[in-house]
């Protein structure tokens, strides 16, 4: 089974250096930067991933939907992103999947590992990110006919070339 990444997604927005003044003036903005980040670091690995966002003040039930290929939720009225993911990890677990719980609080951490699962801090997953993003432009950048035009010869099989030159000559 494939690994799968619990993100809580307020604690990583208020870590990352990279949403500072971004979380302040439009919140939305960062959680969307956020899961664009996520559903790019899980599409390439083939990791199921899900973003919990608090929504504990907010009345009314929790809301889960699939953006760019990423489970987010967020979660019930008095319920917190912390409980959902708690929840979670725990019946997921003891199925056998490997879990990941991406947060930097110190209390979370130390249920995930009682749970069975694994930690990983916003700063550890910044760097898995990275890591995964600095991979993703190398395959780009080797891929055929893109050093300097953007031919599209160089980018289809031998075939499709020699069919479309026949019909070119025609």
């Amino acid at each position: 089974m494939k690994e799968r990444y619990f993100i809580d997604g307020y604690n990583v927005i208020n870590n990352w250096k990279d949403f500072e003044g971004i979380r302040e003036t439009d919140l939305e903005h960062a959680r969307n930067m956020l899961i664009d980040r996520v559903a790019e670091f899980s599409a390439f690995h083939g990791y199921k991933s899900a973003i919990v966002f608090d929504a504990m003040d907010v009345k009314g039930p929790e809301s889960v939907e699939m953006i760019s290929g990423c489970t987010v939720v967020f979660t019930a009225e008095h319920e917190t992103a912390d409980s959902w993911i708690e929840r979670e990890t725990y019946r997921i677990a003891k199925k056998g999947v490997k879990v990941f719980v991406v947060t930097s609080d110190r209390a979370e951490q130390d249920y995930v590992l009682g749970s069975g699962a694994f930690r990983v801090s916003a700063r550890e997953f910044k760097e898995l990110y990275n890591r995964a993003k600095q991979q993703i432009d190398e395959k780009v950048a080797s891929l055929p006919g893109n050093k300097s035009r953007r031919e599209l010869g160089a980018r289809i099989d031998y075939a499709a070339a020699s069919y479309m030159e026949k019909l070119r000559r025609k």
